[in-house]
């Protein structure tokens, strides 16, 4: 398979699976008995959705600039993520709740991919500030400003 077919099959592939979640988000999102709380994950989704779409179609004619497709080193690089963000949605939302799962996923996701030194107490110190004023950040805008219920878990 030369590289340009490989390229385009691979940007397919990522836009199919993103058209399919984000076809999955907006059936969950438009399927409940009450929908004023979930305006917005379904603006979220119809806009997911469309760009998906456009995504996906780009890809299967061709329309994007390929290279030769994921290499093994970044796929290793970034599949310690992937595995992370799908034992955040899968298992520690439904089980912890949002919060406290994103709060350990943002701090996780961090620490493995800050490149300074993770032999400082400092650095950890810099890690743990810094997801602190996201989290306060992400509840700010989508609790208190946006009043988006977010799922419960055990910290709620």
């Amino acid at each position: 398979m030369s590289d340009n077919v490989a390229g385009r099959l691979q940007q397919a592939v990522a836009a199919g699976v993103v058209l399919a979640l984000g076809l999955w988000i907006a059936l969950v999102s438009f399927s409940v008995e009450d929908p004023q709380p979930y305006l917005f994950p379904q603006l979220i989704a119809v806009a997911f959705v469309g760009l998906a779409v456009v995504a996906f179609l780009r890809a299967l004619r061709g329309a994007n600039r390929t290279g030769s497709g994921m290499s093994v080193e970044q796929l290793q690089n970034t599949a310690p993520a992937i595995a992370l963000m799908l034992a955040y949605i899968f298992v520690a939302i439904p089980t912890l709740g949002f919060y406290a799962a994103a709060t350990l996923a943002f701090f996780v996701l961090y620490s493995l991919y800050d490149p300074k030194s993770h032999k400082l107490a400092s650095t950890w110190l810099m890690r743990v500030a810094v997801t602190a004023g996201f989290m306060t950040l992400i509840y700010v805008v989508f609790a208190m400003g946006l009043r988006v219920q977010t799922p419960r878990g055990m910290f709620i």
